[in-house]
């Protein structure tokens, strides 16, 4: 059975003003998902769950009988995967969840903290009450993840925040090139760490309203604070992945192993 994530805005459905979380109104016609990017969400929800781990070989075939499609189908999906660097699929060869380092992390987000100011810069030139609902209900989710500890439905609300973005901001260049970063709202997973982060998670979200609020003040706004809050989110992974570096590797077993 394919797993299909209820990402509103994607879908075409907006809250009305008046709504509550259970009431939608639907405001123009919705599209239908197509198989590829069903198969395409079906795989990044079991890695943000932590059913395929980074560096585990994805085998086409399995995955066909899993979620009842081709293999083709699988295929293009696990090529979209490869170009937004979730999965690493080598020619003729495996395809396997990607595993990030540290270092790696810092490579994304210095390109991260190019793109995405640029982009919030251009939406809030263009601001509109779409934009609003639509990244409005990301933040919705992702309160609610942060309540319940949701590590899968963070990662899927963060992704889909920040992939809106470049979708609503009206330049076609910026959104092709985001697909390079894709994997910058859940690296840290991606480095073989599937507990949470040790952060305030509700914080977090918050974070993400502010960068609603300063698009909806001024381009200069928005992508000052966008900036802010990328590196702000990549110190939480970098301090993060060091204390794990830390705990696995002590300085007197380190210094131990150098006598030795």
């Amino acid at each position: 059975m394919i797993i299909i994530n209820r990402l509103s805005c994607q879908l075409g459905i907006a809250k009305s003003s008046a709504s509550s979380d259970n009431h939608l109104s639907v405001d123009f016609q919705i599209p239908i998902l197509s198989r590829t990017e069903q198969v395409r969400r079906a795989i990044l929800h079991q890695i943000l769950s932590g059913k395929l781990r980074p560096g585990e070989r994805l085998l086409e075939g399995k995955l066909s009988k899993e979620l009842g499609v081709s293999q083709a189908t699988v295929n293009a999906a696990l090529l979209d995967l490869h170009n937004q660097g979730l999965v690493t699929k080598l020619l003729n060869r495996s395809t396997n969840v990607s595993r990030y380092t540290l270092a790696d992390i810092e490579k994304l987000f210095a390109v991260r903290v190019l793109l995405e100011p640029a982009a919030v810069a251009a939406l809030s030139a263009a601001w509109s009450r779409e934009a609003e609902e639509c990244l409005g209900e990301q933040v919705n989710q992702l309160r609610r993840a942060a309540r319940t500890r949701d590590l899968s439905r963070w990662g899927i609300a963060d992704y889909t925040f920040h992939q809106e973005i470049y979708r609503l901001c009206g330049n076609p260049y910026l959104a092709q090139a985001s697909q390079a970063i894709a994997a910058a709202p859940f690296a840290y997973i991606l480095c073989d760490h599937l507990d949470a982060l040790p952060t305030d998670y509700v914080s977090m979200a918050e974070d993400h309203q502010d960068v609603i609020a300063a698009m909806a003040d001024s381009p200069e706004a928005a992508a000052r604070v966008t900036r802010q809050h990328i590196e702000e989110w990549l110190n939480h992974s970098r301090r993060a992945l060091q204390e794990v570096e830390a705990k696995t590797n002590p300085p007197d077993l380190v210094e131990t192993t150098r006598t030795l």
